[in-house]
């Protein structure tokens, strides 16, 4: 039988609620499945968040999970209410904006971050990226399976770069992907195509082309600032 997320989802959404009744506020759902951009290899990225989250609700939370059908395919984040409410701003864009109420609405729970709180997080992904980039590249054995991992973080990047500039966040690689123009455009087809990554027998013109992207990046926001 083929996995089916809405039915996966629905006796989750069933057994969590027959579980924590009234603690339960949130269900949300992240990641490839949220996007519709889901894989037969894909995890499924849930939120849960309750009122109050203890150890033993954890555990339960645990229980559940185990004896779902798909086990293996479960991921995710799980909190309480005010830890979450707690959350450094900047870290919330796509916590905020990229996932789907499953059950109760993230705007209840926690406000979107403003543009400046944005902007610090993707400076500090960007630096991120940059240092993972160079080092990998300096000490990694196996660079393609490295630049796979490297390049999956551009999408998170340029969508939080087009919100910035545009207002307008979009959900699908694809949908950003015909916004784009140029070497983000490029970069950015590299990121969606991983078999490019991992069939090309020159790893070392991908680090270079990563490289460069990175460093024009963080020009432009010193430029910016």
């Amino acid at each position: 039988m083929d996995f089916n997320i809405s039915v996966w989802l629905k006796e989750l959404e069933k057994r969590l609620q027959k579980t924590f009744k009234n603690n339960l506020l949130y269900i949300g759902l992240q990641g490839s499945y949220a996007r519709g951009e889901a894989d037969r290899n894909s995890d499924v990225d849930v939120v849960v968040i309750l009122n109050n989250l203890s150890m033993k609700d954890l555990q339960a939370y645990k229980s559940i999970i185990n004896n779902m059908p798909y086990k293996e395919k479960s991921c995710g984040f799980v909190s309480g209410k005010e830890e979450i409410q707690n959350w450094s701003k900047e870290d919330l864009f796509q916590f905020f904006y990229d996932t789907k109420n499953i059950y109760g609405k993230i705007e209840d729970i926690i406000t979107p971050p403003t543009t400046e709180e944005i902007k610090k997080s993707n400076k500090q992904a960007l630096e991120n990226l940059y240092h993972a980039t160079l080092h990998s590249y300096l000490h990694s054995e196996n660079l393609q399976e490295v630049l796979v991992s490297l390049y999956k973080t551009i999408f998170f990047i340029l969508q939080a770069k087009y919100f910035i500039q545009n207002g307008e966040y979009i959900r699908t690689k694809q949908e950003l992907l015909s916004k784009l123009s140029d070497s983000d455009n490029e970069i950015l087809t590299v990121c969606i195509n991983k078999n490019l990554v991992i069939t090309c027998d020159n790893a070392e013109y991908l680090y270079l082309q990563l490289v460069n992207w990175l460093q024009h990046q963080l020009k432009e926001i010193i430029g910016e600032a």
